[in-house]
């Protein structure tokens, strides 16, 4: 029904807490596509929690290079951008999602379930389905169509190296009044203390001066772009 697309690096028990909460909760059955690296030192971890089914070994790279890698390899028409940190709580989460999205004949939906970060934010005064168009949701995850991204050409925004996907696709969608909050869909995710992956992601690489300065030069014309590529597959498949 969904594939979850998650690169992981260090934490391969949160990998496998994972799968067993969204295969607890399941209706269907979701297609789990984790990146892993080859020079992990816990890889042996990952391959003794792990069915190999589940999981592809590759060098160390980009985050979003390795997000869309996995939804190439993706089975199921939709797809979830998913971090390894996440508890799916809901019983048949991915009907629930599966079910907005049919909503629309051309598919074309980014739906963002509700989860821990929504703390403090309006998002918690809403309980129902509702499409957000104003600010941004604080939430990392979330589910498209393949028809999403055939359209585009990926999942994760290319130009990124790991920072402001979301950020990038939620303005898409919430652009075109296409952006479902979904809080009858509930995922924990927190902050990762002492989190060696992202010490590597923020220090060694450096990666968040790149992005910000990549999200600034990006987030106009391109980001138009991308709008404009949206709106025609709506319009296209609104005229068959």
């Amino acid at each position: 029904m969904i594939s979850f697309c998650c690169p992981s690096r260090g934490r391969p028990e949160l990998a496998k807490r994972l799968v067993d909460t969204a295969t607890e909760t399941q209706k269907g059955e979701t297609e789990f596509l984790f990146y892993l690296n080859d020079d992990d030192p816990k890889l042996e971890q990952y391959r003794d929690l792990l069915d190999e089914k589940h999981y592809e070994i590759g060098p160390n790279q980009s985050t979003c290079w390795s997000w869309n890698l996995m939804c190439d390899k993706a089975s199921h028409d939709v797809v979830m951008l998913m971090g390894d940190d996440v508890q799916v709580l809901t019983k048949d989460w991915d009907q629930k999602i599966v079910d907005q999205i049919n909503k629309y004949e051309d598919k074309i939906l980014m739906v963002v379930p509700t989860d821990g970060r929504m703390k403090g934010t309006r998002a918690l005064d809403f309980h129902e389905p509702t499409l957000w168009g104003d600010t941004p949701l604080p939430s990392a995850h979330f589910a498209v169509h393949k028809n999403w991204t055939n359209t585009l050409g990926y999942l994760a925004p290319p130009f990124f190296w790991h920072w402001y996907v979301d950020t990038y696709t939620q303005k898409v969608a919430r652009t075109l009044n296409r952006c479902l909050y979904l809080p009858t869909v509930e995922f924990k995710a927190k902050k990762i203390i002492g989190d060696d992956a992202g010490q590597q992601i923020r220090k060694t690489f450096r990666i968040p001066w790149r992005d910000v300065f990549v999200w600034e030069k990006v987030r106009g014309r391109h980001l138009q772009a991308d709008v404009t590529a949206l709106k025609e597959k709506i319009s296209v498949t609104s005229r068959k």
